[in-house]
């Protein structure tokens, strides 16, 4: 009987690792050379961490996505019109860059800052003079804020208008809506943390509130604020959701909302042969999908190509293709991203710069100052609290908005994503965006002591 020897197993090297004798990576050598970086490209820590070197081919920038964790966030390959500003003006993008700078600057301030009723406003005095730039960090801190509250707004318009909340990307809709109240919560529940005049009586406006929900809005109230008016308890409390609770929350959300974007896909319009235009959603449901015949490439009808499906056929002299639309993400979107990461820091460090955050006097739950307005994102509601009823002002409109949002993508019926045949959908979310501009302009720029209304011109009571 004679042995049966095993296949010799090629050595490992440079080009020889388990990947590449499994065919899974191409066999090319690392940099050449005696230099410090061609040595480090080959010592055996760069490799554990980099398992190929840079190819400039389409299956090395595959290989490249595949093996780098950061690049594997991405999609490997994205259609070309992403890249485009106007696809979706990377506001999904600035809003995870702006996330970032709260998570870095909002570390920082937690090695000056005591969450004490004793303490918080000491410690925001000494940000201003006794610690190295603790004051830009706080000025960047707030206006990164307040641009992610604004941004994640422009975003979820812009979904609505682009109609990229239809069928299959409902649930990250919803998800995209719990974003805003978890981003709402996180500016709100930082607004209390100085325990100056001003952070206190915003958010005693803000909480008074909930007092109005029926029947368990003094429950909720007392939970908010652990006791009968802001104190030591409401500073702890909001300073835990502020560093824990609403972060973790938040990148868990981010985290979703991007995985559900790479299932999903991205609502582009796809290119093919001929002039066909519009979208996925709207060429699944305009007419029935034509017959594919058992001989047709998948390519062409955007399958995939089964084993069990392929026969012969007679030999052709010329074959249609589809058109290729799609680009490698790296380098392209990847670069684009950079280049936007860098505008989004230049910008919250400008701002920084020239307009610093307002530090008034020690809280005093017995000087209320005129006028008391909450923060920004909320002068809307209290604009409409002072024409309307609480409960209806402070507690159904803003409900129902938000479980309007959230039912909206299985509410709406019409399959199409293009504007002309959403026209009664656009012009009603125009309008209510636009109410809701008109009164947060209102209460934030021209409302004054005893809530009458005043020029900005004249007197400026605006305090960002």
């Amino acid at each position: 009987m004679t042995d049966v020897k095993p296949p010799p197993t090629p050595p490992d090297g440079p080009t020889g690792d388990a990947a590449a004798r499994d065919g899974l990576e191409p066999k090319v050598a690392y940099a050449p050379g005696e230099g410090l970086g061609a040595r480090v490209e080959r010592s055996n820590v760069w490799r554990s961490m980099f398992r190929h070197p840079t190819i400039d081919t389409p299956r090395g920038r595959a290989l490249q996505s595949f093996s780098n964790f950061f690049l594997h966030l991405y999609p490997v390959k994205i259609p070309a019109r992403v890249l485009r500003i106007r696809y979706s003006f990377r506001l999904g993008f600035i809003i995870t860059v702006l996330f970032g700078v709260l998570v870095v600057t909002g570390v920082y301030l937690m090695f000056f800052y005591t969450p004490t009723v004793g303490t918080a406003y000491g410690n925001m005095q000494q940000l201003r003079t006794g610690v190295g730039f603790g004051q830009l960090v706080r000025n960047v801190h707030r206006w990164s804020a307040h641009l992610m509250v604004l941004a994640v707004v422009l975003h979820l318009a812009r979904t609505f208008y682009a109609g990229a909340y239809k069928k299959p990307r409902e649930f990250n809709w919803v998800i995209g809506v719990v974003l805003l109240v978890l981003t709402l919560g996180l500016s709100f529940t930082g607004y209390l943390l100085p325990w100056d005049q001003l952070s206190y009586w915003a958010v005693t406006v803000g909480t008074n509130l909930v007092h109005y929900v029926p029947l368990i809005g003094k429950t909720i109230q007392n939970v908010l604020i652990g006791g009968e008016q802001i104190g030591q308890a409401t500073l702890q409390r909001f300073y835990a959701l502020h560093v824990a609770v609403l972060p973790a929350l938040v990148v868990v959300t981010i985290c979703i909302h991007i995985w559900r974007v790479r299932k999903d896909g991205f609502a582009v319009e796809r290119s093919s042969v001929g002039a066909a235009t519009g979208t996925f959603e709207e060429e699944a449901t305009a007419a029935p999908a034509p017959a594919v015949p058992p001989t047709a490439p998948a390519h062409l009808y955007g399958g995939r190509t089964r084993v069990l499906g392929v026969v012969d056929r007679q030999s052709v002299t010329a074959e249609e293709r589809a058109v290729e639309d799609t680009v490698f993400t790296w380098p392209h979107l990847l670069v684009r991203h950079v280049v936007v990461a860098l505008g989004v820091a230049v910008t919250v460090l400008i701002l920084g710069v020239a307009f610093a955050a307002p530090l008034r006097g020690l809280a005093n739950p017995n000087l209320t100052p005129e006028p008391a307005k909450a923060p920004w994102y909320f002068a809307g509601l209290q604009e409409l609290l002072s024409h309307f009823d609480p409960l209806v002002a402070g507690i159904l409109v803003p409900l129902g908005a938000i479980l309007t949002l959230v039912l909206l993508p299985y509410l709406d019926r019409n399959p199409s994503t293009v504007a002309r045949h959403r026209k009664v959908a656009i012009v009603l979310f125009s309008g209510l965006l636009a109410v809701a501009v008109v009164l947060t302009i209102v209460g934030t720029f021209f409302r004054g002591p005893g809530w009458r209304f005043i020029a900005p011109w004249t007197h400026w009571y605006v305090e960002l």
